[in-house]
């Protein structure tokens, strides 16, 4: 085909044959062919215009034959007038007019005339007008606009020209084509032609005379390789070969299954292809474990660690030969494939499919080196077939990972591996920066995101050496990562990480509403300006959550670390940060650090010590000596931010509150050196802020009141003693300092009477006179021990005493008065006599007993003075000689170990407590109560030396004396019979070390002693009348104290034998035994005011028994049978068996008392008979904050406890004298301290865990209702005044429970509302007709409250439910107008998530309802009206912008973590899809309006009314906007119309498309048309796509993405039986394209389907005049003709060098546009511009751009968008096409444009 255009350049290559040099091999890919006698052929790749084209009739090589010299000539002939050859005239029917760029002399011609004048001058030709410089056209256009007919006929005339010179310019008629044929040649001649065909000197025409027979198929391909035929010649044979068998096929009327020829032809050479690389493979059967050795790799060296592999070839020779065989086979494969002699989308498929199913590392090369390669540009024309590459690839790239790590373990070298993987991540890294899109596969990404991560966003294996494009690859995968996540998942993921690992995660910020804050307690988070109050806050309470329990911290050597392993090093860095940061920060820092400390939403008195102790840290540990002076400045700066802000407090909330937690902070500031008192003093001096005339401002008083509240340090000098008195009262003013001096004398006087029993006030010693006589501690089972315990009445006296005074004076008196005094009261140096002999203290030693060491322990503890509880506890476990002394100490330093632990004193306490076992041990009198709380500082962390650690093992090993009872014959009954009369210590310890054993079974024999003691208790218990005694009074009387004598007599003796054959020394399991299975118990505990409890309480003080196992299996089962068998006698009314019942739970409840409640004697709310001693109380104590309090798990019995006593209450009738019992037990339960505050330490857990369980039967709704009161009660979430408002009509509403919760939400409680509102909820959804009203918050009415009817139950949830959900959206959906800053935006949206995350399912499932019901909008009111989340109360207000994207943005945050509760079923889900896919149909519909607003910058209203006006022309709306404007009396004045912009209509959309997203999977899932289907979202999201709503006209291109990212999501995932309509509904679509800005045009082409292009028709025009059809400018049209044009195998019929006989009849020369030439810049003449837009075409076009680029009034958005349509601002121009039809609906005025710039294959 004569006139045929090059190919594109960037497919160069070479026709020649491959060499066949040894060296020419595929370890340099793609080589030079060096063979000197092909040299000279072209490249019809190239781009070198001085070549000589390979379609030229004759070789460049081929020369005329040499003429003789001595030939004879010719004799002349005349010469005769000769038409031109291969040349057709201009017009058969006017011959006369010749033929073109032909013109021969003819007869006669003028020049030719031999006249005078020419010959003597020469001929002149003769100018048609006299003057040649004169213009016509003004003369002509006048009269033809003078004469209207002559000018009609003269253009009607030059149309019909113009008409019929396009219709001549087509090719008319049917195709004349016959292929050559083929001829029969005897071996020899077959062989010779081919050799003149590979040599390439025998031109194509001479060698197409004898086309042989013989070659076909892949024969053919091996023969061509085997020759080495130039492409281009070995492609024409193919052609030849291919047309013969195409002409034998359609003479036989063969019908073959295998296609067209493309696709048979395609067939064949892939297989050819898929033969040579099976040749790789021969062994994969014989030796599996080989298949991924490599063996010749690009670049790499031939050696190969597993050459002991069956090799394909045997010689370098053979192995040459295949390189060159394949090289040349895969890039004739690329030629034919451009020639498109190869169906496209079959060949690339199958390329594709070879990669993946690689079995070898060396067959996936070749083909990633071979093929893959040069084919990437057409694999990113088509998103489908480079996610297939990116798939193969990345999971290649992962199994050369695996087998490298592999290799590495086994110590081999992986070089070539590596190599491999390196070109991997190369083409990887060059197809994401050139088309990123692509690389938005969620799967994909959620299965290889960490390879991913590596190959684009890591530094250790980025290979790309230029800085700039790793900086920009980086960028980009920051994008598309977050474009995957969008849709996998991850996002949700992330935001839902557990608290537990903030302190583990960098710190990431989003100003967005709902944007999770997370931080990391490794990272450097204060580098900047702004400090999050929020995060700081929230790393002290991870931690606080930890340190409130007595076993939530564990030592770090010298400091702590909580059980998540969070230090006060790592919670300085988290908080302060690393990098030196600005004081302004630090002082903040400094300021949120102490407003925490402070806080009284936060409990517990820890805070000041962690507070300080992360201050400690940081001031230490940075290394800079300014922290110090940072530090007190900060601290200075606060307490002056706070005397400011106390003067807007009331007088009432700020007068004489001397005990305020700021006193307590600064009091440990102090005493742990972190604030100076005396600098704080000098810098108030240096102020002039203590002057006499500023005394009487607000702010210097509460500077005074610090001064005097605050204490000074322990050693202070006199002068600053003296500064603070004359600053504070002055020189003169005695009086207020002798109030203060007042405060401590009535301190110490108290403190006389509790621990001595009388006041001398003339003495100023704790302990009175005697006491320098005494030498060893005073008893404590005496009657007056009993007397002066620790009661209410002194306690009140002292909280009274302590909340007057200022902590400067309650410091003074517990750490200068009272520590010094227990540390005199010792033994002096006395004599030994006669008298004192036996004493067993020495000199020094410490004269304090149990009671006295308690209640000075209690005294300092209401003092909140917890560093001289330390001090004085450590003090007593080092001097003193008392053994029963040392389990209270070592309590102590228990009960208070967060304190020690959090002001560094772990090493002292560890030390002291070691020193003491040693000094014990040396005496031969070890305590293993010591010994074990060592084994317990160890166990938390502590680290010992080697020698401790034998010597605590070898001393733990060590048996105590024993005594063999046997010897004297005696029962255990008898011996434990001498207690009773004799119950001294000795006596005690003589019996102790008798039964103490050596046995097999410890339980059983601890078993057999308390069946025997339980035997001489019981009798005694009855010979004394024990029962009556305890009834009949509350005060220890001489019988009751003699029993309680025997009874921890011998409570001390099971104690002391558990110790020696026990190695814990605890005997739970005997104990439980004995009181489950012995009858005596169960006689007893059927008995009023028995004796068990309280020696189960002794037990338990004594540590023989763990309070937790009493209370879990003892407590709890017998409450669960009493209220099983309370059931079954209340339906019997069995009257004896029901007072025994009675009788056995009031025991029970006398012992969960005396265990849990009672604290003291001497209480009013005490229902107790037995009485404890102080000592035992303490014990107690520590063990209920131990084992009851640390934990969900370990409260857990409490809420057993609370749910068995419901139970029994619920089954009592109102008259049973057992239910006053059981409701004061509970009642007092819940007044527990240490109770509340482990529920409010996981307020949530505590909800979740024993409130939040479904109840089904109406005996446990009930049960259920009243464990919510008593949640509700335990965290304080009493919402209305009091009790008896329950039952009146004045109980505050439901809704006005909910606003005060939300008005009370702040970072202090926000964990606290969201259980109250939960348990408001649950409330509402338990009320059935039996219940209370609901909108009671304490269900629990107890049986005392009144019961409603059952009248309007369900009204009531209905409507409390309704209302809770409409609350709940006013609320999220209000804007933040009163927030004042985004941080309470974003914290109450975090409130809000947190709230959601809780809330049951029937809730969830109504605020999904409303919110769908949002989104719905008004049925009644009009687009877009109906989507704008507006309430009904909003309808008429006017349209806010701001306040619709913050309300849009607030409900779509609100609803997705709705949505990922996953409340729905599909079934609902898939309704949810139909309703918003309904939604964005609407959005569908206003495209045209869309394109108004964008380009004219109008409103919605504004746009919809021009269009109307226009009739629907957008271009006419857009003028009318722009010139003349909307006319005044168009908009009806009556109605309010809102200012509706395209960006609010945006934001509406975009909600809904994001709400689908997590359900996206459902409308792959369920495609069809009665469920999602899949085809309506294409039909729907592609318009959408391509309209500017989306897109924006270039300007939303993060929301254009989206839309992108999902519809090629949903095109991804379409089933394959619908692939093939989807594909038909894509291409039906491609006109869509047509008005989508041009930055976008590429990235949406390649989600369509695979568009078949060749080279030579990339003018479409061609492909449709070869087919004899009209040309047509649909884009799908001319697809179409392409494809058909392809498939009846026209480019097969293309030869070059070929000429049909007879030639081909046309009329007319082929026209130069049906080979789409294009030039940079065209201009067409005026008769053609007036022809297709008509005479006013640029006048008018001018004067409209002259008057938009004039009108100043529009929008500059307008002007940008309406010039880019003319030119654009890269200085692009834009061309009109010659053949293109007008639109019927544009305007003549706006012709179709195109731009001259278009990407390679693009379809015009």
């Amino acid at each position: 085909m004569a006139g045929r255009q090059s190919q594109h350049t960037r497919y160069t290559s070479t026709n020649q044959p491959y060499s066949n040099t040894s060296g020419n091999n595929l370890n340099i890919p793609f080589p030079h062919q060096n063979n000197n006698q092909y040299s000279t052929q072209t490249n019809p790749y190239g781009s070198n215009s001085s070549m000589t084209s390979p379609y030229s009739s004759s070789s460049p090589s081929h020369h005329s034959p040499n003429i003789s010299k001595h030939t004879q000539p010719q004799p002349l002939k005349k010469y005769v007038l000769q038409a031109p050859a291969r040349k057709q005239p201009l017009s058969k029917t006017m011959p006369s007019l010749g033929y073109p760029d032909f013109f021969p002399q003819r007869p006669g011609q003028e020049e030719d005339v031999l006249t005078e004048s020419n010959v003597r001058y020469g001929f002149m030709d003769k100018h048609v007008v006299s003057n040649e410089h004169t213009c016509a056209h003004d003369i002509v256009y006048g009269k033809l606009q003078d004469d209207q007919r002559l000018l009609g006929e003269l253009g009607s005339f030059m149309v019909d020209v113009l008409q019929r010179q396009s219709r001549a310019s087509c090719i008319s008629g049917p195709s004349s084509f016959k292929p050559p044929t083929r001829t029969t040649l005897i071996d020899s001649k077959r062989e010779q032609w081919m050799q003149e065909l590979a040599v390439g000197l025998v031109p194509l025409r001479k060698l197409m005379r004898n086309v042989p027979h013989g070659f076909k198929g892949e024969k053919l391909l091996e023969t061509l390789a085997a020759k080495h035929v130039p492409f281009l010649r070995a492609t024409w044979y193919i052609k030849i070969v291919g047309l013969s068998e195409m002409s034998q096929r359609n003479s036989s009327n063969a019908i073959t299954s295998m296609g067209p020829q493309p696709i048979q032809w395609t067939m064949t050479v892939t297989s050819h292809l898929k033969k040579q690389l099976n040749e790789l493979n021969p062994s994969i059967n014989q030796h599996p474990n080989n298949t991924m050795a490599g063996r010749s790799f690009k670049s790499y060296n031939n050696s190969n660690h597993f050459d002991n592999s069956q090799k394909p070839w045997i010689s370098s020779e053979s192995r040459s030969r295949f390189e060159q065989r394949w090289s040349y086979s895969v890039r004739l494969a690329r030629w034919q494939y451009y020639e498109g002699l190869l169906d496209q989308r079959t060949f690339l498929r199958w390329t594709l499919d070879t990669l993946a199913q690689c079995t070898t590392f060396e067959v996936m090369w070749l083909i990633l080196t071979g093929v893959i390669q040069d084919y990437i540009d057409e694999y990113k024309r088509n998103r489908t077939l480079t996610k297939l590459l990116i798939e193969a690839l990345i999971k290649s790239y992962n199994a050369l990972i695996q087998y490298n790590q592999q290799l590495s373990s086994e110590g081999v070298s992986s070089n070539v591996h590596v190599g491999l993987q390196r070109d991997i991540e190369h083409l990887l890294q060059s197809l994401f920066l050139s088309t990123p899109d692509l690389f938005v596969v969620p799967k994909l990404y959620h299965q290889y995101r960490y390879i991913f991560d590596d190959i684009f966003g890591g530094d250790s294996k980025l290979s790309l050496t230029d800085n700039a494009i790793s900086s920009v690859m980086k960028e980009y995968w920051a994008m598309i990562k977050s474009r995957n996540e969008v849709f996998c998942g991850t996002i949700e993921e992330n935001e839902s990480k557990n608290d537990t690992n903030l302190l583990n995660t960098n710190t990431t910020v989003n100003n967005s509403i709902g944007s999770k804050v997370s931080m990391s307690i490794h990272s450097d988070t204060t580098s900047s300006d702004e400090i999050n109050e929020e995060r700081v806050v929230h790393i002290l309470d991870i931690i606080g959550c930890n340190i409130d329990t007595t076993t939530g911290l564990l030592l770090d050597n010298d400091g702590w670390m909580d059980i998540r392993g969070h230090t006060a090093n790592t919670a300085s860095k988290a908080i302060f940060g690393s990098a030196p940061p600005l004081t302004s920060i630090i002082f903040k820092i400094i300021h949120i650090l102490c407003r925490w400390a402070i806080s009284e939403s936060r409990y517990g008195d820890w805070k000041a010590y962690l507070v300080a102790s992360i201050m400690l840290s940081w001031k230490d540990n940075e290394g800079r000596s300014e922290n110090k002076f940072i530090l007190q400045d900060g601290l200075i700066k606060f307490l002056d931010d706070e005397s400011i802000s106390a003067d807007s407090q009331p007088a009432a909330e700020e007068a004489d509150n001397v005990n305020s937690p700021i006193f307590f902070l600064f009091e440990i500031l102090i005493r742990l050196n972190l604030f100076s008192y005396q600098k704080y003093l000098l810098r108030l001096i240096a102020r002039g802020d203590l002057e006499g005339k500023r005394r009487n401002d607000k702010q210097i008083q509460k500077c005074l009141r610090y001064l005097a509240a605050f204490p000074v340090v322990q050693s202070a000098p006199n002068y600053l003693v003296n500064q603070r008195r004359v600053a504070l009262y002055g020189t003169r003013n005695e009086r207020e300092l002798k109030a203060e001096l007042e405060s401590t004398e009535q301190l110490k006087r108290l403190a006389k009477r509790v621990i001595t029993g009388y006041d001398l006030e003339h003495i100023d010693c704790l302990f009175g006179t005697d006491a320098k006589e005494m030498t060893q501690p005073v008893p404590t089972d005496s009657l007056e021990s009993f007397e002066l315990a620790f009661t209410d009445k002194y306690m009140s006296e002292f909280c009274n005493i302590i909340q007057s005074a200022t902590r400067y004076t309650v410091i003074d008196f517990t750490s200068n008065w009272l520590l010094n005094e227990v540390k005199h009261f010792i033994v002096k140096s006395i004599q030994i006599g006669e008298d004192n002999w036996r004493v067993m203290t020495s000199p020094g030693s410490c004269l304090l007993n149990c009671r006295q060491f308690i209640t000075i322990v209690k005294i300092m503890e209401l003092a909140k003075d917890y560093l001289s509880i330390i001090d004085m506890s450590l003090w007593v476990l080092e001097k003193s000689n008392d053994a029963a002394l040392y389990p209270c100490v070592i309590d102590t330093l228990r009960k208070y170990s967060n304190y020690w632990k959090l002001t560094n004193h772990g090493a002292h306490v560890v030390n002291t407590v070691w020193n003491k076992h040693m000094s014990l041990q040396s005496r031969g009198n070890r305590n293993r109560y010591i010994m074990m709380y060592m084994v317990q500082l160890v166990q938390e962390g502590y680290q010992i030396d080697e020698v401790m650690r034998l010597q605590l093992q070898q001393d733990l090993q060590v048996r105590a004396k024993m005594r063999d009872h046997y010897k004297n014959k005696m029962s255990i009954l008898d011996e434990l019979s001498k207690l009773t009369k004799d119950s001294t210590p000795s006596s005690i310890q003589l019996l102790s070390e008798s039964l103490s054993n050596s046995t097999q079974n410890p339980t059983g024999w601890i078993g057999i002693i308390l069946e025997n003691a339980g035997h001489i208790l019981h009798q005694k218990a009855i010979e004394a009348k024990m029962d009556e005694a305890a009834k009949s009074t509350k005060v220890m009387t001489e019988s009751l104290l003699n029993f309680h004598r025997i009874l921890r007599a011998y409570a001390t003796v099971i104690k002391d034998v558990s110790n020696n054959i026990i190695f814990t020394g605890q005997a739970d399991d005997a104990v439980i035994q004995w009181l489950t299975h012995n009858n005596l118990v169960a006689e007893d505990m059927n008995k009023k005011n028995s004796w068990i409890p309280l020696f189960v309480t002794v037990l338990v003080s004594c540590n023989v028994i763990s309070l937790n196992t009493v209370i879990k299996e003892f407590a709890l089962p017998r409450f669960e049978q009493v209220g099983l068998e309370g059931q079954r006698l209340l339906l019997g009314n069995n009257g004896t068996e029901e007072s025994k019942l009675v009788i056995f739970c009031q025991n029970l409840i006398s012992l969960v008392r005396l265990l849990i409640v009672q604290t003291s004697n001497h209480e009013e709310s005490s229902y107790s008979s037995w009485q404890l001693r102080i000592e035992e109380y303490y014990r107690l104590d520590v063990q209920r904050l131990s084992q009851l309090s640390t934990s969900l798990d370990r409260i857990e019995p409490m809420f057993g406890l609370m749910e068995r006593l419901v139970m029994i209450a619920t089954n009592l009738p109102l008259s049973s004298e057992l239910l006053q019992d059981i409701v004061m037990l509970r009642a007092d339960l819940l007044k527990i301290e240490w109770f509340r505050q482990a529920c409010l330490r996981d307020l949530n857990g505590v909800y979740q865990r024993f409130a939040a369980r479904e109840a089904e039967a109406t005996m446990e709704k009930k049960i259920k209702k009243k464990m919510l009161n008593i949640v509700d009660e335990l965290i304080g979430g009493n919402l209305v005044g009091g009790r008896q408002a329950m039952i009146h009509d004045n109980a505050p509403d439901f809704v006005d429970k909910l606003h005060r919760v939300f008005l009370n939400v702040s970072q202090w409680n926000e964990a606290q509302c969201r259980v109250q509102i939960n348990l408001l909820l649950d409330n509402i959804s338990l009320s059935d007709g039996n219940s209370q009203n609901s909108n009671n918050p304490h269900i629990l009415g107890d049986d005392i409250s009144p019961e409603i009817g059952p009248s309007d139950s369900t009204t009531f949830i209905n409507k409390d439910l309704e209302s809770f959900v409409y609350y709940f959206y006013d609320v999220v959906l209000a804007d933040e107008e009163r927030e004042g800053d985004s941080s309470k935006a974003q914290r109450r949206f975090q409130f809000f998530k947190n709230l959601i995350h809780e809330v049951r399912e029937p809730v969830l499932l109504e605020l999904l309802q409303h919110g769908a019901r949002l989104l719905e909008g008004d049925p009644s009111q009009d687009f877009p009206d109906n989507i704008l989340l507006m309430p009904n109360s909003e309808t008429n207000a006017t349209f806010d912008s701001d306040k619709h994207a913050y309300r849009n943005q607030a409900f779509l945050n609100v609803t997705q973590h709705i949505l990922a509760e996953n409340p729905w079923s599909n079934e609902k889900k898939i309704e949810f899809i139909k309703t918003i896919f309904g939604q964005i149909c609407r959005f569908k519909n206003c495209i045209p309006t869309y394109k108004v607003m964008e380009s004219a910058g109008a409103s919605y209203s504004d746009a919809a009314q021009a269009l109307q006006l226009a009739n629907n022309n957008i271009d006419s709306a857009i003028a009318l906007l722009l010139t003349e404007g909307l006319p005044e009396n168009h908009t009806d004045e009556g109605t309010k119309v809102k200012n509706l912009y395209l960006h609010d209509i945006r934001t509406s959309l975009l909600i809904r498309l994001k709400l689908v997203v997590p359900f996206a999977s459902l409308i792959w899932e369920h495609p069809k048309e009665d469920e999602c289907d899949i085809f309506d979202w294409i039909r729907t999201l592609i318009p959408l796509l391509v309209s500017p709503i989306v897109h924006g006209n270039g300007s939303q291109e993060r929301f254009f993405e989206f839309v992108l990212d999902f519809v090629s999501i949903l095109l991804d995932e379409v089933p394959k039986e619908l692939k093939k309509a989807c594909l038909s509904l894509l291409g039906t679509m491609h006109n869509e394209l047509s008005s989508i800005p041009a930055i976008f045009h590429s990235r949406v082409k390649r989600i369509m389907p695979f568009l078949t292009h060749n080279i030579y028709l990339a003018n479409t025009r061609m492909a449709s005049s070869i087919l004899g059809l009209p040309p047509t400018s649909d884009l799908q049209q001319q697809q179409i003709h392409l494809e058909s044009c392809l498939e009846q195998s026209k480019p097969w019929e293309w030869l070059e060098d070929y000429v049909s006989d007879p030639p081909h009849d046309n009329d007319a020369p082929i026209s130069l546009s049906l080979f789409n030439a294009r030039k940079v810049k065209r201009t067409e003449s005026t008769y053609v511009r007036w022809f297709k837009f008509g005479f006013n075409d640029g006048k008018s076009s001018m004067t409209k751009i002259d008057k938009y680029s004039n009108n100043s009034n529009t929008a500059n958005d307008s002007q940008q968008g309406l010039q880019k349509e003319r030119v654009d601002n890269s200085d692009f121009i834009y061309i009109k096409d010659d053949e293109n039809e007008l639109d019927k609906g544009k305007t003549p005025n706006k012709p179709k444009r195109r731009r001259v710039d278009m990407e390679e294959g693009e379809l015009p």
